[in-house]
């Protein structure tokens, strides 16, 4: 590869805290830190990571415009496009620069994989880290819940025990159990009724605490979520649980991660087509078993 051309560089990448935190991979990989075109939340997410942002405070056309503006006015070389909605297209229009987009790219994959797939023609990519580094962690994080909108989501409460009991009996360690504040009724209703010590974050954790909440766990098991996510950027082992939703396009990320869905439920090992927030049976028999096996070497024996 050879040496860059002068003049800063732009990734644009709005969303939600999920999709953010599945690109976090390859916005870390630019052999030169972007600037980062994002939301309020994205700034947030990213702000211990990266030091220069365009932030777009709302939807409204002016903060539009004056965000295209400010984006020509700084003659960004090139700009990443990873959002590619109707916003960042005005947007790179606008920028002047030379742009890479997900035109030519398969979007039947994990995220992070499309992600870096966008990036890669720019030049702009190192090697994406994958070097793991084995933790001592005296605390292992369930993420159990998920919002109102997608209440499907959640495992009924005894396979929620079921679980806990077979971590309880291979690590021997406490359950942190984390979510955010519409979680919070739920997430303390369900701690009070599994075994062994638990502590319940729902609701009172910063996004920078929750990044380091979930960056030092020993492991995260978690509903298809932002937080299961995150969990597999800051490379902790994590097992995501998947039911109504593809774990194919939605799987976290890194070999110390797996996804894991019911397989009486879904016999042919094939997720739904689309994301289906319908309450359902998808859980009644999933089971981490396999899961732990599979992620041994990440795991403290």
């Amino acid at each position: 590869m050879g040496q860059l051309e002068s003049g800063a560089d732009a990734v644009i990448r709005f969303s939600a805290l999920g999709d953010l935190a599945a690109a976090l991979p390859v916005l870390r990989a630019f052999r030169r830190k972007p600037v980062i075109v994002t939301s309020t939340l994205g700034h947030a997410f990213l702000k211990d990571e990266f030091d220069d942002f365009l932030v777009l405070p709302d939807k409204r056309v002016r903060s539009m415009l004056r965000l295209a503006w400010e984006m020509r006015r700084r003659h960004f070389h090139q700009v990443v496009d990873l959002q590619n909605n109707d916003r960042s297209r005005i947007l790179r229009r606008l920028s002047g620069a030379k742009v890479f987009d997900n035109r030519q790219i398969s979007l039947n994959k994990p995220a992070t994989d499309i992600f870096r797939g966008i990036a890669a023609p720019s030049g702009l990519l190192g090697e994406i880290d994958m070097i793991f580094e084995p933790r001592s962690s005296d605390y292992i994080v369930l993420n159990c819940g998920s919002s109102a909108k997608w209440a499907c989501k959640r495992l009924p409460v005894e396979r929620w025990q079921y679980i806990a009991r077979q971590l309880l009996e291979r690590f021997g360690v406490r359950f942190v159990l984390t979510g955010d504040a519409s979680e919070r009724e739920y997430v303390q209703a369900l701690a009070s009724q599994l075994e062994g010590q638990t502590e319940v974050l729902a609701g009172k954790t910063s996004l920078g605490e929750l990044k380091q909440v979930l960056s030092g766990a020993l492991l995260t098991v978690s509903t298809d979520s932002a937080a299961m996510h995150i969990s597999a950027v800051q490379k902790t082992p994590t097992i995501g649980l998947f039911g109504p939703t593809s774990w194919i396009r939605s799987a976290p990320w890194g070999p110390w991660s797996i996804a894991v869905y019911d397989q009486v439920y879904y016999p042919n090992g094939t997720p739904p087509a689309r994301n289906v927030p319908v309450e359902g049976r998808y859980f009644d028999h999933i089971d981490i078993s396999d899961a732990l096996e599979k992620l041994a070497p990440y795991l403290p024996r």
